[in-house]
């Protein structure tokens, strides 16, 4: 069953993860957020969003356009990183400083938010328009400092990130975050379906599952 394939994914990733999800800019990648919110509260997980340059909006917006309900994720927990758009209950906020982030406050204000929590789900949404106003060298230090939260077990942490933008900018950016996140999932969409595929993990079990889902498949999750 679709549902079961998706859940045999969400459920084999090991707390102290950074899965790197990768998508096209016409597979809708909102969609796989909605289910990873639907997953998560089914299964009582704390979810926390970090808005990158108001991308949490954007998602929202198309998903109202499908149908979908959207009032759970207008409602989650929400780190802002740049934009002035403010959905969700934003529990802090960031500027961004010379294209990069202040990961010293930012570690502030997720560890305050974090106390007393079980392991929680971090989807961050819009670091690939980071990379692309940054130089080379500030983006090499994005990714050392991105690299340093893999291990951290407090949380599960899910980068969304737009291939084709980083693979015509940096090509080089997207091979190192490959690298250095502990799984991989491609996200596509056809018009009547989509699918969610791990080409690596860190638990052998689910590496190379795919869990393709209808129209139908997404609604009744």
């Amino acid at each position: 069953m679709p549902h079961e394939e998706l859940e045999k994914i969400f459920s084999g990733l090991k707390p102290g993860e950074t899965v790197l999800i990768e998508y096209e800019s016409i597979s809708s990648p909102e969609l796989l957020l909605y289910l990873l919110s639907q997953y998560s509260k089914e299964h009582k997980i704390d979810l926390i969003v970090d808005d990158i340059a108001d991308t949490l909006i954007e998602f929202i917006t198309r998903l109202k356009l499908t149908g979908l309900p959207t009032a759970e994720l207008e409602g989650t927990d929400v780190i802002k990183i740049g934009g002035y758009q403010n959905v969700g209950k934003v529990i802090g906020a960031i500027e961004l400083d010379r294209y990069t982030l202040d990961l010293k406050y930012y570690g502030k204000i997720y560890e305050r938010w974090r106390a007393g929590r079980d392991t929680v789900f971090n989807p961050v949404l819009g670091i690939h328009k980071i990379f692309l106003i940054s130089e080379r060298n500030e983006a090499i230090r994005l990714i050392r400092n991105i690299s340093k939260f893999v291990g951290n077990t407090t949380r599960i942490a899910f980068y969304f990130i737009n291939r084709k933008t980083l693979e015509g900018h940096m090509p080089e950016v997207l091979y190192l975050l490959e690298e250095i996140s502990t799984t991989v999932l491609k996200w596509e969409r056809k018009c009547e379906s989509v699918a969610l595929r791990v080409i690596k993990a860190s638990n052998h079990e689910i590496c190379g599952e795919i869990a393709v889902l209808s129209a139908e498949d997404i609604l009744s999750y």
